[in-house]
């Protein structure tokens, strides 16, 4: 009988529990933290989704946005660095300490790169990511520089 009670309590537990919502990434990063990163002025952020924000430099071809994603137990910023390695074998991925608790900068084009990293609490992932950037230093100076600003907010 009080097996059948603790499991009872078990799955009413379960079922009871919210479910794990990626964070409103409005609240996460603002235009000032963009404006700040790039030392460009920026139009106000526009959600194109419920987990991403981007960032249209004005007057400019700079874009940057931030996405901010549930992810599955097993999905890891190194799951994705795989994949890209197999895509793209003279992609370079770098580790990035700092954010999150783990993390991988990489750059696929000359004028873009991105910061991938895992959080626990919440499980999500945020993807920080720069287009239109003068040079491969540029964009990954910015997006590091984002990232560790914006990534002790998440969960917050």
């Amino acid at each position: 009988m009080r097996a059948r009670i603790s499991l009872a309590v078990l799955l009413v537990t379960l079922l009871a529990a919210p479910l794990a919502v990626a964070q409103d990434v409005t609240k996460v990063v603002t235009r000032a933290d963009v404006e700040k990163a790039t030392g460009q002025k920026f139009k106000d952020g526009w959600k194109p989704s419920t987990d991403s924000v981007l960032f249209q430099q004005e007057p400019g071809d700079l874009q940057v946005g931030v996405d901010i994603e549930k992810r599955d137990a097993g999905t890891t910023v190194r799951g994705w660095e795989a994949t890209m390695k197999k895509l793209q074998p003279t992609a370079k991925v770098e580790t990035l300490k700092g954010v999150g608790v783990d993390a991988i900068v990489y750059s696929t084009r000359p004028d873009n790169a991105a910061v991938s990293a895992d959080f626990d609490k919440p499980r999500v992932q945020m993807r920080v990511s720069v287009l239109g950037a003068k040079s491969v230093d540029e964009a990954k100076k910015i997006v590091v520089e984002l990232a560790k600003t914006v990534g002790p907010r998440v969960g917050k």
